[in-house]
Parts: C-alpha cells; sequence; structure tokens
C-alpha cells in the first residue's frame, strides 16, 4: 500500500512539477539569468585570481633578481610589522588568501624577511 501512494506521489510529482516548470517561461527565463550569472562570476574570478598570480610571480622574479642588499632594505622600510596595540588579526576572504599566499611563495623563496 505504501509503495503505491510513493508512485502516486511520484507521478504528480514528475507531471506537475517537472513537466510544469519546463514549459514555464518564466522558470525559463530565470534559469537562463541564473546560469548566465553564475558563467560571470565564475570568469571575473578566474580573470582576479589569475591577475593576483601574474602580480605575485613580478614581484617575485623583480626581487630574486634584485642585489640582496636592496631586498633587505625593501623589506625593513616597508614596515609589515606593527608594535603598538593589541595584534590585527588576519585578513579573511580573497584577499587574505592572497596575502598569506604571497607570504608564503616569500618565506619559500627567502624574500623579505
Amino acid at each position: 500500500m505504501n509503495q503505491f501512494f510513493q508512485r502516486v506521489a511520484n507521478y504528480v510529482a514528475n507531471e506537475i512539477l517537472i513537466k510544469g516548470l519546463a514549459n514555464s517561461k518564466t522558470f525559463q527565463r530565470f534559469a537562463v539569468r541564473t546560469d548566465a550569472h553564475l558563467r560571470n562570476l565564475k570568469e571575473t574570478s578566474n580573470e582576479a585570481i589569475n591577475s593576483k598570480l601574474d602580480e605575485i610571480h613580478q614581484t617575485a622574479a623583480k626581487t630574486a633578481f634584485s642585489t640582496s642588499s636592496s631586498a633587505g632594505k625593501s623589506s625593513a622600510s616597508r614596515g609589515t610589522y606593527h608594535t603598538s596595540g593589541p595584534p590585527r588579526p588576519p585578513k579573511t576572504g580573497l584577499a587574505g588568501f592572497f596575502e598569506a599566499f604571497g607570504k608564503e611563495i616569500r618565506k619559500d623563496l627567502g624574500i623579505g624577511k
């Protein structure tokens, strides 16, 4: 008996919901707009990541080919450490990721600090 009700519910859901939404112009517009929006977000995020990686690569290449004395001066003059007040929490989101990623690359390459 339970299986009968499952089949009836499945048939009703299939006929009314799925076929109804497939034939609905409003739902089709919603689906197309959502798809276009998600593709746009994906494209812009990929461009942002690639540009940031290019920037990191250029900075690493410049620092790697500079003299060691000028590399020491540039990190000291930057003032990356802040000594007054409580410590600041790390940045969050994409900016925080790239900052931490850049620090790790600089640490691995022996650039800066």
